[in-house]
């Protein structure tokens, strides 16, 4: 309660200032010292910075996080005197006052105890050496304060008494608003969550329970989605996933829990339609006013799977966990019952992410044919109003790209600058609308030169995803439509003529080279990891190549996972680089065109139905 206060008196004394500022975000940087406060038009967008110091305030833009390279502002307020300088951080020392200042102090003030910055700027400056862009991608704020002010402007700064970093989306439709929803009167909440379990002592665990929904005697909506972190466990859950079961679950499982996907788990705990999705980072979901997620009817899921991802490095054995989610629910309907839908690539081993790459490409698609029959009693189709991109540590790009008879459209969501530890759900500024036969592929660029060996797409963090989790309405019948690549058919990277064994497998370790003479007896993983010179940027493009355009497996399937609309193989179609995110370039004045989608193989030969692989991702 004391920081609501406490943040309702400093937007109070900032709009004192001038009373044209009304801030729509917010963000705690420092808790009790630090606070931010901002708007943004389609050009520009104005911040105020409020730190409980009398010295000088830094407020900055950094590529990842520290301050190299960063775009910065210092300013502080002495006898009455404004001072503000737009800089440039080259290393851990004072920035350098920019050669051209695109910020503009607004005003600052200093009451003895808190000093207040306001400053705008245009969201692209065209200074591509000492600015960076604010996108809808994650930003990554730096902020510090000293104590101080400094003898003069020209001079050495004082070393920050404190300084830290927070990653944001500075240009959300739903993250950091001042302004929330209001929730209706009879609004009611159920809590989703892990019972007490204890969480082995593995870096990576997968961890799930059961729960029966409460029985309700008519149709709610769920109108609120936020996560319920058990204190000190903010760093160890990582993210969680609900599922629907749409198949008779006993009561008697309500409460069962254990690691997921081992043998003591119950059959019955197979459910598969993802219903809720949150990742580390992220706060409260609210719908919009025109959507929810239906409870209480006759086709409503009656029982639930929680899944919770523990992030778990230091491989401790303490910890006890009760974390989950909160859902609010409401009997005043909205206008649309809404879904999810999972996209990108099977979590599998047909991730394959050679290691040393900074840039290298991961290809997830929903093919064509699959919303074709989904949507076949929605020819309107659905529109899509958020998302939610998720990716392990070597992700540092996701796009959800969308084709329309061989055309790309506008991209339906992205992040240039993912980080990990920030996941925050996506309210789109226009929905998007998808119709049947529409193919929306979502793309993860890796950076692994970190790594020395293979990167595999797999559950642990060490491992790879590249998903995102789109929700929509209308609510249609579909769940999951992702792909992946075969290893198989893509061993001739290692030269040609290549003879793959035939185990109905497509793992790395299971599969074996038969020929030529020279490979025979390698698994694929050694093959891929020991056989191919990874550092040849000629091979890895070709790789890249290889892994997006072969013929690739395609799980496309109804809630509850039965009923499968398309369960087989396809060939992607080809496109050479995603649609640019802006209209019009402001700096040159150009308008980028759309890029064209040609076929590597006849549209005729798309999809190839083979029953053997259907056992490979049951």
């Amino acid at each position: 309660m004391f920081r609501v206060i406490l943040i309702v008196l400093l937007v109070t004394f900032s709009t004192a200032i001038n009373g044209k500022f009304v801030p729509t975000h917010s963000a705690v940087l420092d808790e009790d010292n630090y606070y931010l406060y901002w708007l943004y038009t389609k050009e520009t967008i104005t911040f105020e910075v409020q730190a409980k110091t009398t010295g000088y305030v830094g407020f900055g833009i950094s590529p990842n996080g520290g301050m190299a390279n960063s775009d910065i502002v210092i300013g502080w307020v002495k006898d009455g005197q404004k001072y503000f300088k737009d800089r440039f951080a080259t290393g851990k020392s004072t920035p350098v006052v920019d050669t051209s200042q695109d910020w503009t102090l607004v005003t600052a003030s200093d009451n003895g105890t808190w000093t207040s910055l306001r400053f705008t700027r245009k969201l692209k400056t065209c200074d591509t050496k000492q600015d960076i862009d604010i996108t809808e991608s994650t930003a990554r704020v730096i902020w510090s304060y000293h104590t101080a002010d400094p003898a003069s402007e020209t001079g050495t700064l004082p070393q920050h008494t404190k300084r830290g970093t927070k990653s944001l989306q500075l240009l959300s439709y739903g993250a950091g608003l001042l302004k929330t929803p209001t929730i209706p009167d009879d609004a009611i909440y159920f809590d989703i969550l892990q019972p007490n379990v204890s969480v082995p002592s593995d870096d990576t665990t997968y961890y799930c329970a059961g729960f029966k929904i409460p029985e309700y005697s008519q149709k709610h909506h769920v109108i609120k989605m936020e996560p319920v972190i058990q204190k000190g466990h903010e760093t160890l859950v990582h993210h969680i996933l609900v599922y629907a079961c749409y198949k008779p679950v006993n009561d008697s499982y309500h409460g069962f829990h254990g690691v997921c996907r081992t043998k003591n788990m119950p059959p019955e705990f197979r459910c598969f339609s993802t219903m809720f999705a949150w990742a580390i980072g992220g706060g409260a979901f609210y719908f919009p006013e025109h959507t929810g997620y239906p409870l209480g009817t006759e086709v409503s899921p009656k029982f639930l799977i929680i899944e919770t991802h523990f992030d778990n490095p230091q491989k401790r054995n303490d910890y006890v966990d009760a974390s989950g989610l909160r859902l609010t629910l409401t009997t005043k309907l909205r206008r649309y019952d809404t879904g999810i839908l999972q996209n990108g690539h099977i979590v599998n081993d047909g991730e394959i992410i050679p290691p040393g790459v900074a840039n290298f490409k991961t290809v997830g698609i929903c093919p064509s044919q699959c919303t074709s029959q989904a949507m076949a009693s929605q020819p309107q189709g659905v529109k899509v109003f958020a998302a939610l991109l998720h990716s392990h540590l070597l992700g540092r790009k996701i796009h959800v790209r969308h084709i329309r008879n061989g055309t790309e459209l506008p991209i339906i969501s992205f992040d240039n600058e993912y980080d990990f530890n920030y996941q925050e759900g996506r309210i789109l500024e226009k929905e998007v609308t998808v119709l049947p036969g529409d193919e929306i592929r979502t793309e993860c660029v890796t950076d692994s030169t970190s790594r020395t060996s293979l990167t595999l797409g797999g559950e642990s963090t060490n491992e790879e995803m590249c998903l995102s989790y789109l929700m929509f309405y209308p609510a249609i019948n579909l769940t999951d439509c992702s792909s992946s690549a075969i290893p198989q058919w893509v061993a001739d990277i290692a030269g040609p003529n290549m003879n793959i064994s035939k185990e109905p497998s497509l793992k790395l370790d299971v599969l074996h080279v038969l020929g030529p003479a020279q490979f025979a007896g390698q698994s694929l993983y050694q093959l891929f990891n020991s056989s191919v010179n990874w550092k040849d940027d000629v091979t890895v493009r070709r790789f890249e190549t290889l892994l997006a355009t072969r013929p690739r497996y395609a799980s496309c399937h109804m809630a509850g996972r039965i009923g499968y609309s398309v369960h087989g193989l396809f060939v992607p179609s080809i496109i050479v680089e995603p649609l640019p995110m802006e209209n019009k370039d402001l700096c040159t004045g150009t308008t980028p065109q759309p890029s064209g989608v040609s076929s590597l193989m006849a549209q005729s030969i798309a999809y190839v139905f083979m029953a053997v692989f259907l056992m490979l991702f049951r």
